[in-house]
Formats: C-alpha cells, sequence, structure tokens
C-alpha cells in the first residue's frame, strides 16, 4: 500500500521506515561485534584450562582468606576501553587472568603488535572478556584493529 501523505505532505510511514532500518543496522553491527568474541571465552590461546582457580566470578572473597594473593591479584587485573582509550594497569603477574570491559559503545579489540600472536581479544560493545597474560615478563605494546589510534602497552612483571 502507499502511504497517505501528512500535513507536512510526506507519508506517514516514513518515521516507522527510518527507525525500522535503523533497527536492523543497530542489529547487524551487534551481531558482528558479538559473533567472533564467543561470549566470555576470549579469542586468545584460549587459556581458562590452565589456570581454572583464576575463573571465579567472586573476586578476593576465599582467595583472601587463605593468603592466595598471586589468585587474588589475578582476579582484579582490569583494562578498561572507554571514550576510545584504554586504562591499564601498571603491570600484571606472569599468566594472571586479565579481564577487558569495553564501556564504549562500540566493538573493540586488544591485539597484540605482533600480529595477534601473543593476543588477539575482541570486545563488544558494553561486553567483558578475559583472557590470559604472557607466562614470560616483558613489555607487550597492543592496539585496537578497527581503531589503530588506540595503543597501549601492558607489561608483564613479577611481583615483589
Amino acid at each position: 500500500m502507499h502511504g497517505t501523505p501528512a500535513q507536512d505532505g510526506g507519508p506517514r510511514r516514513a518515521p516507522l521506515l527510518s527507525s525500522f532500518g535503523g533497527l536492523t543496522l543497530a542489529a547487524v553491527l551487534l551481531a558482528g561485534c558479538g559473533d567472533p568474541g564467543g561470549g566470555d571465552s576470549g579469542d586468545g590461546a584460549a587459556p581458562a584450562p590452565s589456570t581454572p582457580a583464576a575463573t571465579s566470578t567472586a573476586p578476593g572473597t576465599d582467595d583472601e582468606s587463605t593468603g592466595t594473593s598471586d589468585e587474588a591479584a589475578a582476579e582484579e587485573v582490569v583494562i578498561t576501553i572507554e571514550g576510545f582509550a584504554y586504562s591499564v594497569p601498571d603491570s600484571v603477574p606472569p599468566g594472571a587472568q586479565i579481564t577487558v570491559r569495553n564501556a564504549d559503545g562500540v566493538g573493540h579489540t586488544v591485539t597484540s603488535d605482533d600480529g595477534g600472536a601473543t593476543f588477539d581479544v575482541p570486545v563488544g560493545p558494553g561486553e567483558e572478556v578475559t583472557f590470559t597474560a604472557p607466562e614470560e615478563p616483558g613489555e607487550v605494546p597492543f592496539h585496537c584493529t578497527p581503531h589503530p589510534a588506540m595503543t597501549a602497552t601492558l607489561v608483564v612483571a613479577e611481583e615483589g
């Protein structure tokens, strides 16, 4: 059917169609961002089996009472993405579980500058993903693949 003209002479269905188009575009973009990440499994080196104790969702509760500060520290390591910028801890222990929180409304990655060989973690808008830090101490520069101006360095260092 044809839309009936509104008072301004345009069809009445135009706002409906533009809203539908916007919703369709949003659905396509969100589907594209969420698919490669696979939820909270991370796309890095699939590290979860090597450090199962670090996957607890209650950070610090049992670990602090038992004195296992390495596990508690590993659970508290967070990289935040906000305003197209990374907020990175000063250093992380080797093999630590790192949570990446994307506070932006678009997808990002945390991709090591060695072509993603060390880690390549896609994080959709508003998502949180966990990956394992390298076992070897050192500095690992990284970037966001879709936004190459976003750069930072992960410092992996033994504690105290």
